[in-house]
């Protein structure tokens, strides 16, 4: 794995909070988990993601793996996956022996559905990869994702937007802009 790769994995992973953002503005922001752990068993650069409300945080709402892969370009592209059971794996970020049961088999490559990731001045830059029309049901209807990320520090914001496949008209997704979260615990990311 090149430094440079393992550089960003290792800033990426840890949890992350956006209790600031939440308390300052409830109507529009709810207060949400964001863990991201180095699965070491499994290729390096496999990255296993959690997402859940801080209401309920052994439920998580979102659970995928990352695998990350640094392109002759220097960017760094990020392959999604779905878990074909996501249940059999709620406990997988806390849960050791979940986590060393996840294996190949158990996950779903999500086609469009890959970012690509530069490294600037004032950090990474991630988004959807150009050209992706990563669809997403939600509410019982199909629409297309925009997603894009920033992580400087311990400072990572977020925006995901869904849109109708006819209309492009926005569906769901934060009408008040970026998440704004807070890294509160750092994880090394090792792979053997």
């Amino acid at each position: 794995m090149k430094s440079s790769l393992k550089r960003f994995l290792d800033l990426l992973c840890g949890e992350y909070s956006n209790q600031k953002q939440a308390i300052e503005n409830p109507p529009f922001f709810a207060h949400i988990f964001l863990k991201y752990k180095a699965i070491n068993h499994l290729q390096p650069g496999s990255i296993l993601l959690e997402q859940s409300y801080a209401v309920d945080p052994k439920k998580p709402y979102r659970l995928r793996m990352i695998r990350a892969e640094e392109t002759s370009s220097g960017t760094i592209k990020l392959w999604n996956h779905a878990f074909k059971d996501p249940k059999q794996f709620t406990e997988a970020m806390g849960e050791q022996t979940q986590t060393k049961n996840i294996t190949e088999e158990d996950l779903i490559l999500l086609d469009n559905c890959h970012y690509h990731v530069v490294e600037k001045d004032d950090g990474y830059h991630g988004g959807m990869e150009a050209g992706c029309r990563c669809i997403v049901c939600r509410d019982g209807k199909d629409s297309y994702l925009k997603s894009s990320f920033h992580l400087e520090g311990n400072k990572l914001s977020t925006l995901d937007r869904g849109y109708d496949l006819k209309t492009n008209e926005r569906l769901w997704g934060s009408i008040a802009g970026e998440f704004q979260f807070i890294r509160t615990s750092s994880w090394k990311a090792e792979w053997h």
